[in-house]
């Protein structure tokens, strides 16, 4: 995925993160906005969309969050140089965890 440091994501884009325990699909959207279906695994069939924000570190490598409306906070620093995802979740319930996953645009 080629990134512009100007708007690294783009509406239309979608891109999924495969964790051990389940799968992600992130589309971005419009005005600011994601949805984030879980397609498989845990949780499947969850669907949220959400306002999120952006930060580019350096070319190819992106640090995206969001809160759920459940209430769980999302941080992904995105590697799509090396397809790589490294994720801290803070469920509504509390906790957190941490993933690491590959990428597949």
């Amino acid at each position: 995925m080629a990134m512009d440091s100007l708007a690294p994501l783009t509406p239309g884009e979608t891109f999924a993160i495969h964790f051990p325990a389940f799968t992600p699909r992130i589309t971005v959207e419009p005005e600011g906005k994601l949805t984030v279906e879980i397609v498989a695994g845990d949780n499947a069939g969850f669907s949220d969309t959400v306002e999120y924000d952006v930060v580019v570190i350096r070319e190819d490598v992106l640090m995206l969050s969001w809160q759920e409306h459940i209430g769980s906070t999302i941080v992904h620093v995105l590697d799509f140089g090396t397809e790589t995802a490294h994720t801290a979740v803070t469920p509504a319930k509390g906790g957190v965890m941490r993933l690491t996953g590959r990428i597949a645009c």
